[in-house]
């Protein structure tokens, strides 16, 4: 017994100080010994931790059946299951895989970071799935509460999202894909404030469910703003075109759906993008455009291996019946060439007019907004007025300690950005507000 007792003292004392190589065969000699569930447990988080989970899983299962209602061993069952199964399944593992995995961790009842790291893979692999039933039943699982507000840090050293800042994101999405709106737009309304670096994010969820609300006017002042300043993300444009064409201004949008494919080099991302501008065209009689984009969509789809929606087939084929007998674009290359010219004849139609009409707005005074910094190595950053409206400025111009989310005045001038083709305003004469 005394061999023993001091053999289990030393396994401890090597366990404790993290050299498991040492403390690993003690254990095994141990277990094999004794049968003890703290020796169990030792022996399993050796296993664990030098990633040996061949012998670790099927351990962990023989040491589950035998000790259900041991903390210690329960634990490092819950850890050995997520290590050595849950984090091995790549990004494309079905999710019907994922959910069977991390209910069978559920069953054990995780507590804390391993709970958090079980249904966040879950919504994630739901979320890239479009399956919005599964994040809806798995994203009340944690408390938000619980979760951590401070932003992670990338390896590279750049802020990224807080833990529960991605669960609103998660339930806020689940929410206007389920069709509750109206929760979707108070949730934002609740957390707006609390995440400053992703309120571009959730404004764009509360533009998307207005718009599925039916409140067009309010979607699109939202997506209006959102897309005010810098480089506005295509996607967004795309989203925001879609209110201008429901509400009828389909012009508008169309240049809007040119000014979002032109800010994009992934066509594949762009599939969808490209289908909407080919019907919108038609609608406008624009035969010739509207054959360009649909074929160029059909072309990067075959070129991915996907399949070619029908309308997108059966809507070409009408084309070339009212076109008659001009040919449709032989190859991607031909079709993208042929978009990429309506783009920038579209977008460049009239900038020599409408470059000179910002002269004639006049200046805002006395505007009231909050800092938003963005990135460290960017010389200029945005202001967030109270209407929600973005206005460009330079660093250089801010009032001394300023920081993220200050609370300041200014007045906005009347400018017009070249690039994008619009009018646009820039802060001036920044002060702190009292």
């Amino acid at each position: 017994m005394t061999n023993i007792a001091e053999q289990k003292q030393k396994a401890n004392e090597l366990r404790k100080a993290k050299n498991c190589g040492e403390a690993l065969p003690l254990y095994r000699d141990l277990w094999k010994e004794t049968g003890d569930k703290f020796d169990g447990a030792g022996l399993l988080h050796c296993l664990r931790k030098l990633e040996l989970f061949d012998e670790a899983l099927i351990f962990a299962d023989e040491l589950i059946s035998k000790y259900p209602d041991f903390d210690w061993c329960r634990n490092e069952v819950i850890w050995t299951y997520i290590q050595g199964m849950l984090d091995k399944f790549d990004e494309e593992e079905p999710l019907e895989k994922v959910v069977e995995m991390t209910k069978r961790i559920m069953s054990l009842n995780p507590e804390g970071l391993a709970a958090k790291m079980i249904v966040f893979r879950v919504l994630k692999s739901a979320k890239s799935s479009n399956h919005w039933e599964t994040v809806n039943e798995w994203v009340v699982k944690i408390d938000p509460d619980s979760l951590s507000a401070e932003p992670m840090m990338d390896d590279s050293g750049r802020e990224r999202w807080s833990d529960q800042a991605l669960w609103y994101n998660y339930r806020i999405n689940g929410l206007v894909e389920k069709g509750d709106t109206k929760e979707a737009i108070n949730a934002v309304d609740e957390i707006l404030e609390r995440f400053p670096k992703q309120r571009k994010f959730f404004l764009r969820l509360k533009a998307l469910a207005n718009h599925l609300l039916g409140n067009l006017p309010e979607s699109e002042k939202i997506y209006q703003n959102l897309c005010s300043g810098y480089k506005p993300d295509w996607w967004i444009l795309h989203e925001y075109a879609k209110v201008v064409r429901d509400i009828g201004r389909r012009e508008d949008a169309l240049k809007l759906m040119y000014q979002a494919a032109s800010g994009q080099s992934k066509l594949e991302s762009m599939v969808s993008l490209f289908a909407d501008i080919g019907m919108l065209c038609k609608e406008l009689a624009k035969y010739e455009e509207a054959r360009a984009h649909l074929v160029l969509c059909k072309y990067v789809r075959n070129e991915k291996g996907w399949t070619v929606p029908e309308p997108i087939i059966n809507t070409v084929d009408d084309l070339n019946r009212i076109i008659g007998n001009n040919k449709e674009p032989s190859s991607l290359k031909e079709a993208l060439s042929i978009c990429r010219r309506e783009w920038s004849q579209l977008l460049c139609k009239g900038s020599d007019s409408e470059s000179l009409s910002y002269k004639n707005r006049k200046v805002k005074k006395g505007l009231v907004g909050k800092v938003n910094l963005c990135r460290r190595d960017h010389p200029f950053c945005f202001i967030i007025a109270r209407d929600e409206q973005s206005f460009f400025c330079y660093k250089s111009d801010l009032p001394p300690d300023t920081i993220d989310g200050t609370e300041v005045s200014f007045d906005a001038i009347p400018s017009f950005d070249k690039k994008k083709n619009k009018e646009s305003w820039k802060a001036s004469n920044i002060r702190h507000y009292t």
